[in-house]
């Protein structure tokens, strides 16, 4: 299927179909968007360290109203 038969596609879903779409290409995005961080001269337990500092933030980040945040560009 083509990117083009997809999109004609897209508005014959449900909502929870949307949804699903969504979460999946974010899932995707994420994926692929994977930071080297040796190549930023972070080491494993810097890493460790920095996962579980960071962690307190993912609860409110993942939120879906925080999505508001990837959609609006910085002004």
């Amino acid at each position: 299927m083509s990117a083009a038969q997809i999109i004609d596609e897209l508005p014959k879903l449900t909502a929870a179909e949307l949804q699903a779409v969504r979460r999946k290409l974010a899932e995707i995005a994420a994926e692929n968007s994977a930071v080297a961080l040796p190549d930023r001269g972070i080491d494993e337990v810097q890493a460790a360290d920095l996962r579980s500092r960071l962690k307190t933030f993912a609860e409110d980040w993942e939120r879906p109203e925080a999505s508001i945040y990837d959609e609006n560009p910085a002004r």
